[in-house]
């Protein structure tokens, strides 16, 4: 059960980047910027929020 679910996650994974990929390519470069800009931002709250699980110990 535990290794089909990681294949799935990682062929979801692969399938789910190649369409950033292309849906990138397609973009306008101000779209690519915007894009990037909101990016970065969800990326720290995501670190934020993995920093913040952590010091909590709810994964131990």
């Amino acid at each position: 059960m535990r290794d089909r679910f990681m294949s799935g996650m990682l062929t979801g994974g692969i399938i789910g980047a190649t369409a950033g990929l292309y849906a990138y390519s397609r973009m306008s470069p101000r779209q690519r910027k915007r894009m990037m800009k909101r990016g970065n931002k969800m990326l720290k709250n995501a670190v934020n929020m993995i920093g913040m699980t952590q010091s909590m110990d709810m994964f131990r």
